[in-house]
């Protein structure tokens, strides 16, 4: 079931990473002219990630081990030439850390190791600690140049055509990563790298450009499927036949259509934005040049979808989700009983209702939902006692699923799949104009929630 949009007025709201210090003068061994160490966090450059020094070795971050200072925008930190003695952890904290790979924050908890004398913490480095390898090892298991997984292999790509395949296999390899290094599934993480390997050599034999590709792991199947890299938010909105957005709390809204050239909005079926209407884009947030003066913030952007926040006069804002016109036209989801059944996800709707009126405040609300049958869900609200309460899951012929949900003591709502992507799942409530969104990512669901005040 679709809908319909009226116009509304749009304003800001801004959000971006940020970085550390900087690196200081270094010599060729990463030895500050003062003694110091200057330390590197990649996989691509990972900025405001914490470090610890184990000092214990006990692959921990202990009391008293996490240093205050964090990387920088380059992923570096200097530290003391004794604690460079000792094994290194980086913490790359969700909703705080960014990525160079792609814009605005990292949205999954990590850990990366190196041991004592390394200075370069990667996923190789990580993953050959964990798997018991010295890093050289690491690299021949994967047919790579162990020279380039000890080196800033983002810097050297404009210069070695192989640190291109290494950066691939870094951001790749990221993903596969625990929050802590005690987290990691090693028996899943050995069939995803042999299921990677073989990706990568058939990009190889097709010719591909190692640094247009981003290469995503679907845990479920262990395959990776190939889309497009996003490098940013124009490389995003360009990147697409078209762009469709789903509003997810106002009244008869349906998917807007949206074309994005050349630095101009080509085509759109939002009359607040003209056709021909030039943008642009400034870190996250993107500002059009419309009848009235407009602006736009992403948190979140995937190769698939993006979500961004819309204000609209003093006390309403909007949440909206983009994806692709192929999503749009296609629109079937995959999702099965057992991605529900023992899992925990994070429910996210407008309480306020598609009935409330533009200048009617908005009321973000957000629900913890814990299946624990097949029939049993607890429900915990944000600032509210935790109950449970009936559910049920169906799939239906055409490819979508229903969630049947008793929230509370009112009358079970009715969700429709529309959209499954980038950890991020966009439902109809059936019989009323509005979109929510559910999501496994605690941390990211916090984040829009928080946006949403």
């Amino acid at each position: 079931m679709r809908k319909s949009l009226f116009a509304v007025a749009v304003t800001t709201a801004i959000l971006s990473g940020c970085g550390g210090s900087d690196s200081g003068n270094n010599d060729d061994n990463g030895k500050d002219l003062d003694g110091k160490v200057t330390v590197q966090v990649i996989d691509g450059y990972l900025s405001n990630a914490q470090l610890c020094v184990d000092r214990n070795r006990n692959a921990h971050c202990n009391t008293g081990e996490l240093l205050t200072a964090k990387t920088n925008g380059n992923g570096q930190i200097t530290i003391s030439a004794s604690d460079s003695q000792y094994p290194l952890i980086a913490r790359v904290i969700a909703g705080e850390s960014s990525d160079s790979d792609h814009p605005g924050f990292v949205w999954q908890d990590a850990e990366l190791y190196a041991p004592a004398g390394q200075t370069i913490l990667t996923p190789f480095s990580t993953l050959a600690y964990l798997n018991d390898l010295s890093l050289a090892d690491y690299a021949a298991s994967l047919n790579l140049d162990a020279s380039l997984l000890n080196q800033d292999y983002v810097a050297l790509k404009s210069s070695n055509p192989d640190a291109k395949k290494v950066h691939l296999y870094a951001r790749t390899m990221n993903a596969m990563l625990g929050a802590t290094l005690s987290e990691n599934d090693l028996e899943g993480q050995k069939i995803w790298i042999q299921n990677l390997k073989n990706k990568v050599q058939e990009l190889e034999n097709n010719h591909a450009d190692f640094d247009a590709v981003t290469l995503t792991l679907d845990k479920k199947s262990g395959q990776f499927s190939r889309s497009d890299r996003v490098k940013g938010i124009q490389p995003f909105l360009e990147g697409q036949s078209a762009i469709f957005l789903d509003f997810l709390n106002v009244s008869e809204a349906i998917p807007h259509r949206l074309v994005f050239r050349d630095g101009k909005v080509t085509e759109s079926s939002l009359n607040f934005i003209r056709p021909d209407a030039p943008y642009e884009v400034s870190g996250t947030s993107m500002k059009i040049a419309a009848d009235l003066d407009n602006e736009i913030e992403f948190l979140y952007v995937t190769p698939d979808i993006a979500l961004a926040y819309l204000y609209v006069y003093e006390s309403r804002k909007y949440l909206i989700f983009w994806y692709n016109e192929t999503d749009f036209f296609d629109q079937t989801t995959d999702l099965t009983l057992d991605d529900f059944v023992g899992q925990t996800w994070y429910f996210l709707q407008d309480a306020a209702g598609p009935g409330a009126k533009p200048n009617e405040p908005h009321v973000p609300e957000l629900n913890e939902l814990t299946f624990i049958s097949e029939t049993r869900v607890m429900i915990n609200p944000m600032n509210s006692a935790a109950y449970e309460a009936d559910w049920s899951f169906t799939a239906n012929p055409e490819g979508n699923q229903t969630l049947t949900v008793h929230f509370g003591n009112e009358n079970a709502m009715i969700l429709g799949t529309e959209e499954s992507k980038g950890g991020v799942t966009l439902l109809f409530v059936e019989g009323l104009s509005q979109s929510v969104l559910m999501t496994q990512n605690k941390v990211l669901a916090n984040a829009l929630y928080d946006k949403w005040q």
